[in-house]
């Protein structure tokens, strides 16, 4: 009789666990994939605002050189410039925006608890730590 107790506690222990485990990894997706989130939104508004901020300099400096040329060599000239630097981000896209990304991503992703230099074990690092520490990695 016992032994039927022991296997249904230990049965039960298992079953608690297993719900606990699984209620932790869905805790910790949801907070990779809110940090996740955030970096997308945060680029595409820092996208958006960096078009904008290129649109605006763009005019003054077409505006500029229409003083000292004619309007349509300014803007060829502008949008010449433009074309190279485009070209170049393109020919640079792997160092500038693929390693970074992918390094901060598995930061993220795949992440594990940092521990410090004592013997002992130091406190989990939120995903939000990790993610901020592989982007200063990266910088």
């Amino acid at each position: 009789m016992n032994n039927t107790s022991d296997y249904q506690q230990l049965l039960d222990d298992a079953k608690s666990y297993l719900q606990t485990r699984y209620d932790l990894l869905r805790l910790e997706l949801l907070d990779k994939l809110s940090l996740l989130l955030g970096i997308v939104i945060l680029t595409l508004v820092l996208l958006f605002l960096a078009f904008g901020g290129i649109a605006f300099v763009s005019v003054c400096v077409v505006h500029l050189l229409s003083k000292v040329m004619p309007m349509w060599a300014a803007s060829a000239l502008l949008g010449a410039l433009l074309f190279f630097v485009g070209w170049l981000v393109y020919r640079l896209r792997v160092p500038l925006f693929y390693n970074p990304m992918i390094k901060m991503l598995s930061g993220v992703l795949f992440g594990e608890t940092v521990q410090s230099a004592g013997s002992q074990p130091s406190e989990p690092m939120t995903t939000a730590e990790q993610g901020k520490e592989a982007t200063d990695e990266a910088k």
